[in-house]
């Protein structure tokens, strides 16, 4: 058990660390991470004015088998066809149960929601298209971001916007 928290705390803090290195060079502040929590997972503070972020780090898959691919649990030559109207499907459920989640949250800050799209497939202009079927609940996060590949450069730099 140790192991898989162990790696569920790395998986968080790579997505808080590349959401630093955008929001940094975007917005020209100063951001860190001041706590690795559980409800958020992360909290950022900008050590410019002193300003904290919660941020519920989660990562979108196709389905099950795509998880254990890209974790390195399953080694299978092939998988089934993907569609990008199942993937807009799962992120439709994943906000809506981030978003139950996160009315229990105690804080005292403004929450974001930061969701790595780890498919290999679909990328942000895959999204963009069916932004229309995209739907974002009512809930406490302020912020809803999408986290995407930038297989050129070969890191995790491209943050959309959904809220």
């Amino acid at each position: 058990m140790a192991k898989l928290l162990d790696e569920k705390w790395l998986i968080e803090e790579g997505a808080a660390l590349a959401l630093l290195e955008i929001l940094n060079f975007q917005q020209g502040a100063s951001y860190e991470i001041a706590e690795h929590a559980d409800r958020p997972d992360i909290v950022i503070e900008n050590r410019l004015d002193g300003k904290r972020l919660g941020v519920e780090v989660t990562h979108l898959f196709y389905d099950s088998d795509e998880a254990r691919f890209v974790f390195g649990r399953s080694h299978k030559p092939s998988h089934p066809p993907e569609y990008i109207e199942e993937y807009i499907q799962r992120l439709n459920g994943l906000l809506q149960q981030k978003s139950e989640k996160a009315k229990g949250y105690n804080h005292e800050y403004p929450l974001a929601l930061l969701i790595r799209v780890v498919s290999p497939l679909f990328h942000m202009y895959d999204f963009k298209a069916y932004a229309s079927r995209i739907v974002v609940p009512p809930s406490d996060f302020e912020i809803i971001w999408l986290l995407f590949y930038d297989f050129l450069e070969r890191r995790w730099t491209i943050l959309e916007q959904l809220r």
